[in-house]
């Protein structure tokens, strides 16, 4: 609640008794107040023209005490508001009951109202804007009201009956009964529309966490009801994170692109070395081939280092490569390990192949320096004498993978929070009896 409300014990300036049980009633609107309801014995009686008649009495097993008590005071929107009137009603037709409590402030004609629905809280005022238009969609049947920049989708449609109705009212409280209602949800607010005849009144609602109203009445929060579903009109707790929590992600997937971008421009992929060579069968070895050493080249780091290594040779068999990329100033080694191997055939006369003639070995970060290979080929023992392979070194390669990976975990997060969004949000409508929620 965006403003302080508290409790501020007092005595209602007028007072009436209750023609049932002779209870006496405190009350604040001597102008207006026509209607009462006794907390003591349910009897609902009209005081005006200096008599009183009973309109109800309720019966003990329907009613439900306030959580709240009369008379509790507080601050709202600067002026200070008493609680002057409590009503418990059950939707018709469905077990669906809520709780209203009317808040007066003298001079006002209307009163501002704190429902509450299982566990879940809203404050309802009467909307200034009394004409809104209601639109519909016709390919989906959705009809929906925007105000004050929000669409807010019919959710639901009622009409209620009263089962308890406690202080005072400036109006007959049970010929409420025969409104139609509508609400509109836009959460965490909620335009309510009530009905008799054509008589349309508009309202609005706006979500009440807990917290804010433990703190506001000074109560604990084992003294309210239980929270159960998610309510109609109130938000998940990560909503107020989401928007700052989608900036952020945009940003930085787009950081990451423009630095991409920019290191591709300013470190362009180039090749470094390059060469083609025949194995020689090395006699000592069962297979393979003797050693191959490089050239030296260089390599103007630190930089990422790509080596491509085929072999036109491979065909039905296999080539296993180790090599030794080797810093010429300080001795520093990188030991990789490549196997290529290619094998095709048919079956059942149809053709099948797999592996490849040839594969890539990444290394990161290697440091500016004069480098050389030591390459230790193995081959299959039927193939290797004549045996070729190509080998070649890149350096400033872009690291696809690295990349896709540094965005996906840039954008998981946020995934996960709309996925939950859409569930939260799913579970929400479910209850409606206008489907699926909105897009």
């Amino acid at each position: 609640m965006s403003d302080s409300l508290h409790h501020i014990p007092d005595s209602p300036p007028g007072s009436t008794s209750c023609p049932s049980c002779r209870h006496t009633l405190g009350y604040y609107d001597r102008k207006k107040a026509v209607v009462f309801g006794c907390p003591e014995c349910g009897c609902v009686f009209n005081r005006e023209g200096g008599s009183a008649s009973v309109l109800r009495t309720f019966d003990a097993g329907t009613r439900k005490r306030p959580d709240l008590p009369l008379g509790t005071k507080g601050m709202v929107h600067d002026k200070e508001y008493v609680l002057t009137g409590y009503v418990y009603k059950k939707q018709k037709d469905d077990d669906i009951y809520w709780s209203e409590y009317l808040f007066y402030h003298e001079g006002d004609d209307w009163y501002l109202t704190l429902a509450e629905y299982n566990g879940h809280w809203m404050m309802v005022e009467r909307s200034p804007n009394q004409y809104l238009h209601i639109q519909e969609r016709s390919s989906d049947h959705d009809f929906y009201v925007i105000d004050q920049g929000r669409t807010h989708h019919l959710y639901l449609r009622y009409s209620f009956d009263v089962l308890d109705a406690e202080g005072e009212f400036d109006w007959n409280v049970l010929a409420d009964e025969r409104l139609v209602t509508y609400e509109y949800v836009a959460a965490p607010y909620i335009l309510i529309n009530e009905q008799m005849g054509d008589r349309p009144s508009w309202f609005i609602g706006q979500y009440v966490s807990v917290a804010d109203l433990c703190e506001a009445f000074e109560i604990k929060k084992e003294g309210l009801p239980a929270r159960e579903h998610p309510g109609h009109f109130n938000p998940k707790t990560f909503y107020p994170r989401w928007r700052p929590l989608l900036n952020f992600s945009v940003v930085m997937v787009s950081l990451v692109i423009v630095v991409s971008m920019v290191d591709a421009f300013v470190k362009p992929t180039k090749r470094v070395f390059g060469g083609q060579y025949n194995c020689e069968l090395d006699t000592g070895a069962n297979p393979g081939c003797k050693p191959v050493i490089t050239p030296p080249f260089d390599i103007d780091g630190p930089a990422s280092v790509a080596v491509a290594l085929s072999s036109a040779t491979v065909d039905n068999n296999w080539m296993e490569i180790p090599f030794v990329l080797v810093n010429d100033n300080t001795g520093k080694a990188y030991e990789v390990d490549k196997v290529l191997e290619y094998y095709h055939g048919y079956d059942d006369g149809e053709s099948w192949d797999e592996g490849s003639k040839a594969g890539t070995v990444a290394l990161s970060s290697v440091p500016s320096g004069s480098y050389h290979l030591n390459i230790y080929p193995a081959l299959d023992i039927n193939v290797a004498q004549g045996a070729e392979f190509d080998i070649s070194v890149n350096q400033h390669v872009f690291k696809t993978s690295n990349f896709l990976f540094t965005l996906m975990l840039l954008i998981l997060y946020p995934f996960i929070q709309e996925i939950r969004k859409y569930r939260f949000e799913h579970s929400r409508w479910f209850d409606s009896e206008y489907g699926e929620f909105p897009h």
